[in-house]
């Protein structure tokens, strides 16, 4: 019974993955991070032509879903994939 409750956890976990990147202001915010790992909010925000905030709000969303982890570097706020999660690691996978 527990294996059951695992897998059905595990399937509900990869959906909301799938409709974090579903956006594609996301999805293009994952493809920088897998290039850059250690990529900033600000220099995001450069890169996609989209406001701190509204970066901040899509990736909060990825961060939510399991995808993403973050790391304060003094004033700023960075993020890279979370590739302990093996589901990542197949996500990172299939975009490579």
């Amino acid at each position: 019974m527990k294996l059951l409750k695992k897998n059905k956890q595990s399937k509900l976990e990869l959906v909301d993955k799938f409709n974090a990147l579903g956006d594609r202001t996301r999805f293009r915010l994952l493809e920088l991070l897998l290039k850059d790992d250690g990529i900033c909010v600000s220099e995001l925000a450069k890169e996609i032509e989209i406001s701190n905030a509204g970066v901040s709000q899509q990736l909060k969303i990825m961060e939510q879903a399991g995808i993403l982890v973050r790391k304060r570097n003094g004033q700023k706020i960075c993020y890279r994939v979370d590739e302990s999660d093996p589901s990542n690691k197949q996500l990172i996978e299939l975009l490579r």
